[in-house]
């Protein structure tokens, strides 16, 4: 595998996306994707539940992009934020013996504040087990240096500096079951990182962190958040209820398999009026658009609520914007459920 080249994969809960590229003078160049779902449910709510499986699906995905990209071996992973906990925390530097601060300086400073979430961490009462916790990915909130607020600190000269950051820790078992998975179809891991923190890094650009925006990640099995304010990523969040909620609400009201119930759902963003299904005792159903809609709207509403109740916990009012992405964020009538959730123009 050219050392140059980047492999990663996204292991979602009802697909696993794969993409290879490499780093250019201009940017990622992008020259081999695939993608497999997952025939049943063995991933849900994010996490694994049936290791063999999920390997299966990754030596596919894998297999396939080799045939146009060579032998791969490390991959990149984005984990989602199942039982997500997230910690801001400080540490400090006397600097004033250090000359010009380098990146080893700012590295040294990052360090030091993941111990400390991760002491923090230990030292809490409202987790159970807080050692079973992996630390997967951190955000710089701001650098300072002598109490003025820098993007960065290398090249610099003073005498104290300080850094704030945003660490996020998921547990050992998500983590495991990932590593479990990709060596089964022949990966390691090469670099951990949260699903929110890997997608604002691509849809919020340094440039627009000035506003305050709010990134959701709406899955099958989790909607993940990210706010940014102030130049900033400021806060991470996770809502255990997604896509697979109003699948499963279709497929209890018209005892449909899951897959079945997932096809439909995916049909009521079409055209089609008049939608004809068939239920798990061989019952042919012709029904309209407008009865679905109707049968699915209160979950969709509660979905709206949950993520508002996130994105307020996270940023205390609603934001300037809100950024829908992911599979789940097609989910009809989302989008302007979550505008009165959060009391926004649905424009916005």
């Amino acid at each position: 595998m050219d050392k140059n080249v980047l492999f990663a994969l996204d292991i979602g809960t009802r697909s696993v996306v794969g993409l290879v590229g490499k780093q250019t003078a201009t940017g990622l160049e992008l020259f081999a994707y695939d993608r497999q779902e997952h025939p049943t449910r063995s991933m849900m709510d994010g996490q694994i539940h049936d290791v063999p499986e999920v390997a299966q699906i990754l030596k596919s995905v894998k297999d396939r992009l080799e045939k146009k990209t060579g032998p791969l071996k490390k991959v990149a992973i984005a984990a989602a934020g199942r039982a997500l906990h997230t910690l801001r925390a400080t540490a400090e530097l006397d600097a004033s013996m250090r000359g010009v601060l380098s990146s080893e300086d700012e590295r040294s400073l990052e360090l030091a504040a993941i111990q400390a979430a991760q002491q923090m961490l230990a030292a809490s009462a409202s987790i159970p087990n807080p050692a079973s916790y992996y630390c997967v990915g951190y955000s710089v909130v701001r650098f300072s240096l002598d109490d003025t607020q820098l993007k960065s600190l290398t090249g610099q000269r003073g005498k104290h500096a300080a850094i704030e950051l945003i660490a996020t820790f998921l547990p050992r078992q998500v983590i495991d079951s990932l590593q479990s998975a990709l060596a089964t179809a022949g990966l390691e891991m090469d670099t951990l990182t949260l699903e929110p923190i890997a997608a604002i890094n691509v849809l919020i650009p340094p440039t627009m962190r000035h506003l305050n925006l709010a990134l959701v990640d709406v899955g099958a099995g989790t909607s993940d958040v990210a706010i940014t304010r102030n130049g900033a990523v400021v806060g991470y969040g996770m809502v255990p209820y997604a896509g697979d909620e109003i699948t499963e609400v279709i497929s209890q009201q018209y005892i449909l398999d899951f897959t079945v119930a997932e096809g439909v759902k995916r049909q009521l963003s079409g055209k089609n009026k008049k939608l004809s299904f068939t239920d798990v005792l061989g019952i042919t159903h012709k029904l309209s658009s407008a009865d679905i809609l109707a049968c699915i709207m209160p979950q969709v509403a509660e979905l709206a609520q949950l993520i508002a109740s996130q994105i307020i916990t996270l940023n205390a009012v609603a934001p300037q914007a809100v950024l829908l992405v992911g599979g789940g964020a097609l989910t009809p009538m989302l989008p302007d459920a979550l505008s009165q959730a959060l009391d926004m123009p649905a424009a916005r």
